[in-house]
């Protein structure tokens, strides 16, 4: 049968469907490829595929997921459909007709508009705008490319899982503000929202601490191809920045202690800009990377950003204390995960919950200390205006920048470090020194530059 009706678009209406499902001997590529998206409709239950993240999605009915397929795959599909037809004879013809279906199906924010949320066993589960938890049948309409076997039991004890919590960040006070931290954090990271709130959960602390184990146990509820370890150093990559597109979470064991953060490429992929990434031999895409990063760190990682926008995208959750040698519980992580995923899932749930109902998530004491170490160690003029045998925090206090600057050349001298020259010690100056009351500004009475809130000891 010859169809007259133009494919342009991806039919909706019984008769459209219909017409669509007629293809001429000589029907042209783009022809092809509409016929071959309403074919891969059809056997989704009339759910239509979509191009996003480099690949195509095709929503599966039997799991209620949505599964990828590489633009190499669906080339070899229109082939083998397709080969009798005049203009479908080549492999550069079935590439072709695989660029104008991605073009067609194209929804670059398909998964970056997905509702916040987790498949376990055959419901979604998702946090309200108030901090409801609530569960629906799975459907297509939530987005979800995997899903957990494990359902939440929110009524369970976990006391494995409370155990290691307890040792890794103490108890008291301080240990119970970094519990709240890590629940909310890691809620946010199951449910796929960290990513909103422009975080990154670092879990800092020495060697044998539970940090490696608190992952493994994460990682559980995922399935391996949704699981990354991409280091932020190496983001300025178009080909590592690719490989964040697909992932759910980027989970890196161990931050290299040497190689600088670059402040730009953290900057974008963490705070939903739009970034561009590129798979070998393919060409460069746009996409949101909505992936939940989580790292550990033995050392705070070097960087040349010193600004705000760069240190409050990160919570830092400090694991204090070091299990002794022949103390360790062998295979922990997997007897937690065998016994306890249920509890332990319930837990992230009720604090994707709590994070909701708060807004936003806290600072700790120990992650103010720490991002104070940082900017410190990662900034000269910080560490100099914080040197207690050089400087004295001493509000309302004047001095002239010039008179400053001399004084953190004196200090570099004798610390052995390159001091910044005057202009970026003044530019490093006020990306950090604000936080402790210092300022610098221009006297609009003798258009002197001075510094205010520090007085000089040396």
């Amino acid at each position: 049968m010859v169809s007259d009706v133009p494919l342009e678009f991806v039919p909706e209406t019984p008769d459209q469907k219909a017409a669509y499902d007629v293809l001429v001997a000589d029907a042209d590529h783009y022809q092809i490829a509409a016929h071959f998206l309403r074919t891969l409709q059809r056997q989704s239950g009339e759910i239509a595929p979509v191009f996003c993240l480099g690949l195509f999605w095709v929503f599966d009915p039997e799991s209620s997921l949505w599964i990828q397929r590489s633009m190499d795959s669906i080339a070899a599909a229109v082939g083998a459909e397709y080969q009798n037809l005049k203009l479908c004879k080549r492999g550069s013809d079935y590439k072709q007709i695989a660029v104008l279906a991605a073009c067609i199906a194209a929804d670059d924010g398909f998964f970056s508009g997905a509702p916040s949320g987790i498949a376990a066993a055959d419901q979604f589960w998702t946090v309200s705008s108030a901090g409801m938890i609530e569960s629906q049948d799975l459907s297509h309409s939530h987005r979800q490319r995997v899903k957990t076997p494990a359902a939440p039991k929110f009524d369970a004890s976990a006391p494995l899982f409370e155990k290691l919590l307890d040792n890794a960040l103490g108890i008291g006070e301080a240990g119970q503000a970094q519990r709240e931290l890590l629940q909310m954090a890691m809620g946010a990271a199951m449910t796929q929202q960290l990513w909103r709130y422009r975080i990154v959960l670092m879990l800092y602390g020495a060697t044998s601490t539970g940090k490696s184990t608190l992952l493994e146990i994460f990682k559980s509820y995922f399935p391996a191809d949704v699981i990354g370890a991409t280091s932020p150093s190496k983001w300025e990559n178009e080909y590592y920045v690719a490989s964040l597109a697909r992932k759910l979470l980027n989970l890196v064991g161990e931050l290299d202690p040497h190689t600088p953060i670059s402040g730009g490429p953290f900057k974008a992929v963490t705070g939903g800009d739009v970034v561009e990434g590129r798979d070998p031999t393919h060409k460069p895409f746009s996409f949101v990377c909505t992936a939940s990063h989580i790292w550990n760190a033995n050392r705070l990682p070097p960087t040349r950003d010193k600004s705000d926008a760069f240190f409050r995208r990160v919570r830092i959750i400090e694991f204090k204390n070091p299990i002794a040698v022949g103390k360790e519980i062998i295979g922990l992580a997997q007897r937690i995960v065998a016994e306890e995923r249920g509890a332990v899932l319930g837990w992230l749930l009720e604090g994707a919950a709590r994070l909701a109902q708060r807004g936003s998530l806290p600072e700790t004491d120990e992650h103010i200390r720490l991002v104070h170490y940082w900017r410190a160690a990662n900034n000269s003029a910080l560490q100099f205006l914080l040197d207690e045998e050089f400087c004295q925090a001493h509000p309302g206090h004047e001095l002239k920048a010039a008179d400053v600057f001399e004084a953190y050349r004196r200090w570099a001298n004798e610390t052995g470090l390159k001091p910044l020259g005057r202009n970026g010690f003044y530019e490093a100056a006020e990306d950090g020194a604000g936080r402790f009351g210092m300022s610098i500004y221009i006297d609009s009475k003798s258009n002197i530059k001075m510094f205010s809130g520090v007085s000089l000891k040396k």
